[in-house]
């Protein structure tokens, strides 16, 4: 019954949020763009920054500047990024890590320095991809908004992509109802740093990356930083206009989630007790063998209306939906990451970041 109810208030949280799931229109830019700096931090990342900041420099927006800060990689990162000749982007050389500051937000501090006079910063990450039409169609949505945010389509191509990292996002959304996100009178804040998009003068007042230096969920911080400091924040469904491939191996899965987990869900003891809440959804499907009469329709009912929520948020955000049907098998190894997650925070060791662990993090 627990489990029933706990997939059933997901199920109708989902349909609420149905129409803001809806894929923003596609725009131009208007008459009098302002300008907009583009900021990615790429540590490691030879063999697809390239990708990423073509892609950003075919952004159809007449004042563009993008920036890369190479993270002190230890690859071609630097190279492949300075091999593109284009006078709008600047590429950084990272400088050493200060204490008390993980390399991402890092990473982004210093490219905020090279932004010049731009009116909107773009913050993305190295393994995105964009369409022409994502900034101005963003900068379109954006309108009357402080901090604006995108839901990327995930490219996912292997079985574990499919299988649970579609499922681990999908708690995400979970967790974080778009409706309540947008909705100014509500505490709850989240963004994609995959896509994040900020007025300078707001990300100035909230102290930028500077505010959140030691922490692993830069994203979530700084939206919950706008948010808290009365600032508009809002996310929407940007799926057709920017693409990302963020891991491709389980272990690239779970030490990348392994990272954020347990500082997402608000500590390790709030994500031992996640543990608690998920495995108790998760009852209905590994219980149903063993069960008879009322008991099995009870467990039966829970998984179906789990299925169906979850079948309703990946025809949106995570198609195919037909791999809706891993969620136990999901279920089960998110389980593992959240424990590992808090279980590592609880023994004081940091996050690891592209190859690189931090004795500090949270």
């Amino acid at each position: 019954m627990t489990a029933l109810l706990l997939w059933g208030a997901l199920l109708v949280s989902a349909l609420l949020d149905a129409r803001l799931l809806e894929v923003i229109p596609i725009a131009r830019p208007p008459p009098s763009a302002e300008e907009v700096a583009v900021i990615v931090p790429a540590r490691n990342e030879a063999h697809q920054v390239g990708l990423c900041l073509r892609s950003l420099l075919a952004q159809d927006w007449p004042l563009l500047r993008v920036i890369c800060v190479d993270d002190r990689s230890e690859d071609a990162t630097y190279a492949e990024a300075a091999a593109i000749l284009d006078p709008r982007l600047t590429v950084v050389r990272g400088t050493e890590l200060p204490a008390g500051w993980l390399g991402k937000n890092h990473g982004n501090a210093q490219g905020v320095l090279h932004a010049g006079a731009a009116r909107w910063l773009l913050f993305t990450d190295a393994d995105t991809e964009h369409a022409p039409a994502a900034l101005p169609s963003a900068m379109a949505a954006a309108r009357g908004v402080d901090l604006f945010t995108l839901l990327t389509r995930l490219r996912a191509e292997s079985f574990w992509e499919r299988a649970l990292m579609t499922h681990v996002l999908s708690a995400v959304l979970g967790a974080f109802p778009l409706r309540k996100v947008n909705d100014p009178k509500s505490p709850v804040a989240i963004a994609n740093g995959q896509y994040l998009l900020i007025r300078r003068e707001v990300y100035d007042a909230v102290g930028g990356h500077a505010a959140i230096r030691d922490r692993v969920a830069d994203d979530l911080e700084l939206a919950r930083l706008v948010k808290g400091a009365g600032h508009r924040l809002y996310a929407a469904n940007g799926r057709a206009l920017v693409s990302v491939r963020m891991y491709t191996s389980l272990p690239e899965i779970w030490w990348g989630f392994v990272k954020n987990a347990a500082a997402g869900a608000g500590g390790p003891w709030q994500a031992l007790g996640g543990v608690v809440m998920i495995g108790l959804s998760a009852v209905p499907f590994f219980a149903a063998p063993f069960l008879h009469g009322g008991q099995l329709a009870l467990a039966l009912a829970g998984c179906a209306v789990a299925l169906l929520q979850r079948w309703l948020i990946f025809a949106v955000v995570f198609p195919p939906a037909i791999w809706a049907l891993s969620l136990p098998l999901a279920t089960v190894c998110f389980m593992g990451i959240l424990i590992h997650s808090a279980v590592r925070q609880l023994r004081g060791k940091g996050p690891i970041w592209k190859g690189r662990e931090y004795p500090h993090g949270r």
